[in-house]
């Protein structure tokens, strides 16, 4: 049954509602009205019209995806001190810190992500949640580390 059809018996039941009975034997006397064919035609065009609406809706997911990591890559590059070599003088080694900052920023948020996948999903979970945590502690072991590397650059020497 096509959506017109529906539309049509209901609008008959409606009218049959509102209109006022005399007797009990002109309600039973109301049948429902029978279907009509709907020529191929019509059938068609509400087919094709489904179709372009599906096909409208539908947007390129990797260029929507672009501006959420570029904010990223910002973030962390913020994040990791790129503005410190930039306004101190005798930092130049300290550009080489920067770049393994934001790698290892970029380590901890591929576990923060494995383990939100964990998650969300029923295969592999525990491979996920395992890769996850053992990421972010690599990356958090390797934050110590530089810290410790930057003290004996420029602090100390």
């Amino acid at each position: 049954m096509t959506k017109w059809a529906r539309m049509r018996r209901r609008k008959e039941k409606r009218r049959i509602e509102q209109e006022p009975t005399d007797s009990v034997s002109e309600v039973n006397e109301i049948k429902p009205t029978e279907q009509k064919k709907i020529p191929d035609k019509i059938k068609h065009s509400q087919k094709t019209q489904k179709l372009e609406t599906t096909q409208t809706s539908k947007s390129n997911p990797i260029l929507a995806q672009i501006p959420r990591y570029v904010y990223l890559v910002a973030i962390f590059a913020l994040l990791s001190g790129v503005f410190f070599p930039l306004i101190t003088t005798g930092a130049d080694a300290a550009f080489s810190f920067v770049i393994g900052g934001t790698a290892m920023l970029f380590l901890g948020l591929a576990g923060g992500i494995l383990i939100f996948k964990a998650t969300t999903s029923n295969k592999r979970q525990g491979l996920l949640l395992a890769v996850g945590f053992v990421l972010i502690a690599i990356s958090l072991a390797l934050i110590f580390l530089i810290q410790d590397w930057w003290k004996l650059e420029f602090i100390r020497g």
